[in-house]
């Protein structure tokens, strides 16, 4: 959230891949346009030392206010087809926000209801605040792998943004920086962002 002009897409595979996003403006099927990115090399900090690949690709020249929609893959295979609204512009709108924290894998009671509104537009972005999953390092990260698909629903349609908690301490916050994608250089540990109207 911040740059109505660009979005990071963010995605995982078992194996090493090209990084590529198609997108095009919505409504339409077509995806006149490509950007390409990198995935960095996860080794989880579990006893089996598990492997992913997280793939970061940046969509830029983004028009605001506008819908997208993509797929994020390689040659090997693509996703299916997701969508967004680029932010708006300008400091004289007000966001809307959906704002967390605390969601696990069980019985997330929350999630049904959040991917219902974020279908239906209501948001145009969520906060995370903290606590994933119980936890993303669980069983060797499966736990965290189940959280990122089970969230996807949400995460693939407005940007996700997100702020650790005391339970993505482990090795390091190790999955949670790998797994999130926040603006600066911080390692999603902190940033600042900033939309619409503002005030001193």
């Amino acid at each position: 959230a911040g740059d109505p002009t660009s979005m990071v897409v963010t995605w995982t595979t078992f194996d090493q891949a090209e990084s590529v996003v198609v997108f095009g403006q919505a409504p339409g099927k077509a995806f006149p346009h490509r950007a390409s990115g990198n995935a960095t090399r996860f080794v989880d900090g579990g006893s089996l030392g598990r492997t992913l690949f997280i793939h970061r690709v940046t969509l830029r020249g983004l028009i605001p206010g506008q819908r997208y929609t993509y797929r994020c893959g390689s040659k090997w295979g693509w996703s299916r087809p997701y969508g967004f609204r680029a932010l708006l512009n300008g400091s004289d709108w007000s966001p809307r926000f959906a704002l967390f924290g605390d969601l696990g894998l069980e019985n997330p009671q929350s999630l049904p209801r959040l991917r219902w509104e974020t279908q239906r537009g209501w948001y145009d972005a969520v906060l995370h605040i903290g606590d994933f999953a119980y936890d993303l390092d669980s069983d060797n990260a499966l736990v965290g792998d189940s959280f990122m698909r089970k969230i996807e629903a949400v995460a693939a349609f407005v940007p996700y943004m997100t702020c650790p908690g005391n339970h993505e301490e482990k090795y390091n916050f190790s999955n949670y920086r790998s797994r999130f994608s926040m603006p600066g250089d911080t390692e999603s540990l902190w940033y600042r962002c900033a939309s619409g109207l503002q005030t001193p």
